[in-house]
Formats: structure tokens, sequence, C-alpha cells
């Protein structure tokens, strides 16, 4: 599959998460564990693991850095909001 515009062509395989399956940190790296929401054949929800990221930390810093710059630009655009709807108390 191309990637899409303005990527590097990479010949490396997806992962799709929809919420994390786990995270840690040992030997010098991070590991970063996706998990995918799907439907078996009866229609019943049933999480699977759908891969995971080995991460230095210079990785890590860097990916913390652009997750930043698109999470400002989707708040900026109304698609997210860092917002409470309402505060308790």
């Amino acid at each position: 599959m191309p990637s899409p515009p303005g990527l590097p062509e990479f010949d490396l395989p997806m992962i799709f998460g929809d919420s994390m399956a786990g995270l840690g940190f040992q030997s010098g790296v991070a590991r970063l564990a996706f998990a995918a929401n799907t439907a078996d054949e009866a229609g019943q929800a049933k999480v699977v693991k759908s891969g995971y990221l080995i991460l230095t930390p210079g990785c890590m810093l860097e990916l913390r850095s652009q997750i930043d710059q698109i999470l400002t630009e989707l708040e900026r655009q109304g698609v997210i909001s860092f917002t409470p709807e309402r505060l308790d108390g």
C-alpha cells in the first residue's frame, strides 16, 4: 500500500490500534503495545493485540514532539478538545 502524501515510502507492515494494550521500558528501549477492537462471527466484541513499537528514548522524544504538533492542530480545527466539558466541584 502506498504511503500517504508527504510521507516517505516504506515497505513495512501497518499497525492499527484503537487502544493501548501496554507500555513498558526495559533495557534502554520503550515498548508500546496496541490493541484493536474487532467483532467475531457472532458479532461479539473482542479485543486483539495488533502490534507494537520498540523505540529508543530519542525516538520517543521525536514522536512526542510530532504528536504534540498533530494534537495542537486537531484542537485548532475543533476535532478534539483538551478543555473538560464541565468541572466537578
